[in-house]
């Protein structure tokens, strides 16, 4: 009843997302992506439910997706797709570091919520998304070039592999120096790509309150803007007064974390 997925799929897999998404963001835009892409903890799995009943994405700890076909739920497809992803690991609910579709569930799907609380998971964080709308400015800091490996582990230094990983597959990195020093980065379309999702950032320590956070935010989001989004989606952050002061963005969907807290 549930097999494993192949890219041969992709074309049922859309019609099933199609048929199933909930979320506030066009999924088919990043099926391959969500569906077959690498993650920080190594490769997804990715399953599908009878004839395209329903599916579900693992990569490691997380269970990246799942989705049930609207008119077909309430019939255990979605409760078995589950267990099959906790067999191999799954426990964490989204929240995947580095190839994410939304950094929870939506606060406001109940039913989704109630379906994972019944199955012994429990909230252990709140988040959101915010949105930024775009103008033409254009990009005023340099892109990574012949300093990629540089940024790069500046990143992985100050802020971690996971970061690193993220960054790694953006559109266009950009960085500013302090006294030759790299201070700082900024990337965008590093996951979901082709929803103009910003990120990650960041500054290092001793050089935050300098402008450059600003200066960053506003480089990646004229890329955007020259790429042809209209809105940029700042995702998972809780910097709201920053950005909102920086961009004029604004909270645009909450979402839950979950994490499997009883057998």
């Amino acid at each position: 009843m549930i097999r494993r997925l192949s890219r041969n799929d992709l074309h049922s897999v859309r019609a099933l997302l199609a048929r199933s998404n909930d979320a506030p963001y066009d999924i088919a835009t990043v099926a391959e992506e969500k569906c077959f892409g690498r993650g920080f903890e190594g490769e997804a799995v990715a399953t599908v439910y009878g004839d395209f009943e329903g599916m579900a994405v693992t990569c490691g700890q997380h269970l990246r997706l799942i989705a049930v076909d609207r008119q077909r739920r309430r019939r255990g497809f979605g409760r078995a797709l589950l267990h099959d992803a906790e067999s191999r690991g799954a426990q964490v609910i989204a929240a995947e570091p580095g190839n994410y579709f939304t950094p929870g569930v939506v606060a406001s799907d109940q039913a989704s919520l109630a379906f994972f609380q019944s199955l012994g998971y429990g909230e252990t964080a709140r988040t959101q998304n915010l949105e930024a709308k775009l103008s033409g400015a254009q990009a005023i800091l340099p892109a990574l070039s012949d300093r990629r490996e540089d940024v790069l582990d500046f990143i992985e230094r100050y802020f971690g592999p996971m970061w690193r990983f993220e960054a790694s597959l953006g559109a266009t990195i950009f960085y500013v120096e302090h006294e030759g020093q790299i201070a700082g980065f900024s990337t965008h379309d590093a996951n979901n790509r082709g929803l103009g999702f910003f990120g990650p950032t960041g500054v290092a320590p001793q050089w935050r309150g300098r402008g450059y956070g600003r200066q960053l935010l506003l480089a990646s989001l004229a890329d955007l803007s020259r790429r042809g989004y209209r809105k940029a989606v700042i995702p998972w952050t809780e910097a709201i007064d920053f950005y909102r002061k920086a961009c004029g963005a604004v909270i645009a969907h909450h979402f839950v974390i979950l994490r499997r807290i009883a057998a």
